[in-house]
């Protein structure tokens, strides 16, 4: 078995986060006393919102405050911590919801709503944290590494601990001052210590795995529980009688390569603590977003992260290929309109199905693009190959992956080049290609000055008459993930 050594590994950083005024340190250098403290050790931050959809539901009607809340309708896709308490789980069937909980009150939620208080709350943090990636519908994170000491000591001899701790309760006491809402805190030297240490916090707690405290936080926790280890996966660790992280840590590190490849590497760097490449860390930050938060912070959907998605469960689960076909139409829609938005183009589209099982496929994208057209057409492909027999399906995701800036090196075709350099003669693929982009950029104006749902476009048109439609878009099941 592969010997580990810690002289093997690069040095890494020690964070020191300073209360209130971490950014004037930041910007003025971060001396303290005149002299600069070096920053030793990575920090992240992982910031959960408690119960988010059904939190906003309560907080837009106060009448629902302190009783059981679900927010969806096939089944339920949030539920507040008093129907939790009820034996309430997310994903279990309204019915049985309604059965489990007598009184449970019911609600669709609204995207809109819930969109503008993760705006909020990432704002909020924004004014805490120089780096700031959100992740998901009610998740972000923060890179905490490039904070200053802003006391004499620093964190050297342990007076830095009690600021930190300090620093995020004012981060919650703030979030909840400013949306209502109830934030959950967890703290690492990786992304991955940082988002299981937010399970332990919950509900609206913090959580620190302290640097020297990796092996005993992590050791007792079921495989399953690392983040890129599903069902599957564990099944298989399970066969040879590994499961919980301290006999994932047993097994050899050219073994996990072999068995499950890049995955592998990465399971065996998170089962120890440690960085598991460029997934564990924060994201570099879009750049001109920075005038839309405090203290120079500056965000964007997942950073320049490698995937953005679109996901939602139907109102009702359909076998309708066409309604299938304008729901997928839909999401691409909406998720190549804010990949145009950043600025990037996709080298690959995946689809996903929720049936009795989950199915799910993926083609390049070639050259990478973000033309609604082109990603439009190729989810249809896929979603043909993915429906090759009967099936009901329930939920409907697409991800586009491998996102590049417009800056990016790709090999073009000739009409393509002839079009953008605005010479040659315009016909076939470079026509095609012309007015493709043109149409992208007729309705991003009109839907940026009005309202994405005021035009409706491609496949997706058949929801008209069969879903309800606001300016901002039509109303989905769970609506809020599919923003």
């Amino acid at each position: 078995m592969e010997r580990w050594k810690v002289e093997d590994l690069p040095p890494v950083p020690t964070p020191w986060v300073g209360p209130r005024s971490w950014a004037a340190g930041a910007v003025s250098g971060g001396r303290s006393g005149g002299r600069r403290v070096p920053v030793r050790r990575r920090l992240f931050l992982h910031l959960d919102i408690d119960a988010f959809l059904a939190s906003v539901a309560q907080i837009l009607e106060p009448g629902l405050i302190g009783r059981p809340v679900v927010v969806g309708s096939g089944v339920v896709a949030s539920r507040s911590y008093e129907a939790k308490a009820r034996g309430v789980a997310t994903a279990m069937p309204i019915a049985e919801a309604m059965r489990v909980c007598p009184g449970l009150v019911r609600r669709a939620g609204d995207a809109f709503a819930a969109e503008r208080f993760r705006q909020r709350v990432a704002r909020v943090l924004m004014g805490f944290a120089p780096r700031v990636e959100i992740t998901s519908l009610d998740d972000m994170y923060a890179d905490l590494s490039g904070l200053w000491a802003m006391t004499e000591g620093g964190p050297a001899d342990g007076s830095g601990e009690e600021t930190v701790l300090e620093w995020g309760q004012e981060l919650r006491a703030r979030v909840r001052a400013e949306t209502g809402l109830s934030v959950s805190l967890g703290l690492g030297a990786t992304r991955t210590l940082a988002r299981l240490a937010t399970d332990r916090a919950k509900p609206g707690g913090i959580h620190w795995v302290r640097p020297g405290e990796e092996r005993s936080f992590l050791d007792p926790l079921p495989v399953s529980a690392l983040p890129g280890i599903g069902r599957k996966t564990a099944a298989q660790l399970a066969e040879y009688r590994i499961t919980t992280v301290a006999e994932l840590r047993l097994l050899d590190r050219s073994l996990l390569a072999e068995s499950f490849g890049k995955r592998g590497e990465e399971m065996f760097w998170k089962a120890r603590g440690l960085p598991a490449g460029e997934r564990d860390r924060v994201g570099q930050v879009a750049e001109g977003r920075a005038g839309e938060c405090n203290a120079g912070g500056a965000w964007a959907e997942g950073g320049l992260g490698q995937s953005l998605s679109r996901e939602t469960t139907l109102a009702e689960p359909s076998a309708e290929p066409g309604f299938l076909r304008a729901m997928l139409g839909y999401l691409v829609d909406r998720a190549s309109a804010r990949l145009r938005e950043q600025g990037r183009r996709a080298g690959r589209l995946q689809v996903r199905l929720r049936s009795e099982r989950m199915l799910e496929a993926a083609r390049r994208v070639e050259p990478p693009s973000a033309e609604r057209g082109v990603l439009v057409d190729l989810a249809l492909e896929i979603l043909e190959e993915l429906l090759d027999r009967r099936c009901i399906v329930s939920r409907v995701g697409i991800s586009l992956e491998r996102l590049m800036g417009d800056g990016g090196y790709v090999q073009g075709d000739l009409f393509s080049l002839l079009v953008a350099e605005g010479s040659g003669p315009l016909h076939g693929e470079g026509m095609r290609e012309l007015q493709s982009r043109k149409l992208d950029e007729s309705l991003d104006r009109i839907r940026n000055r009005y309202g994405f749902g005021v035009m409706t476009a491609g496949p997706s048109i058949a929801l008209l008459g069969r879903l309800a439609r606001t300016r901002e878009g039509f109303l989905l099941r769970t609506p809020s993930l599919s923003l």
